[in-house]
């Protein structure tokens, strides 16, 4: 199935390709500061595909924190959060705030509590690495 969707100016798209049904997918809350201030579902799934797309690469502002080992993409212009990204050297993944695809009530599973405070860098990344969707991105910033 093929999903679509984009921060609220439109900046920022988002393509989502998976096998499941949306009802079938299942969504995580970080339990992160950040996560929470933005109240995030997360999807992330490695057999699944995503393309990030900067119409306006302009807008892309990426925003790091704590252990500042992935990037989280928020569209400057609409102020929306899209997702994180983790940049492994020429490979990228990404967990999506499913909020921002254009179908989002068919993902109507319950999230589930995630917390990572315990995880050192290196296994952060590696966790990223197994779990997380491998992701193309389109007319991004240099």
């Amino acid at each position: 199935m093929k999903h679509a969707g984009s921060c609220h100016c439109g900046a920022i798209r988002i393509e989502l390709e998976t096998s499941r049904a949306p009802q079938d997918q299942v969504l995580g809350a970080c339990q992160c500061s950040f996560c929470r201030k933005h109240n995030t579902r997360a999807f992330s799934d490695p057999s699944a595909k995503v393309v990030i797309t900067a119409d306006n690469p302009h807008a892309v502002q990426l925003y790091e924190f704590g252990l500042k080992t992935s990037k989280q993409v928020i569209c400057n212009r609409c102020g929306v959060y899209v997702a994180m990204i983790l940049i492994d050297g020429e490979r990228v993944f990404s967990v999506l705030n499913i909020d921002t695809l254009d179908d989002r009530a068919l993902f109507t599973q319950s999230v589930e509590a995630r917390v990572y405070d315990s995880e050192s860098a290196t296994e952060r990344i590696e966790r990223r690495r197994k779990r997380w969707t491998p992701t193309t991105l389109v007319g991004w910033p240099n």
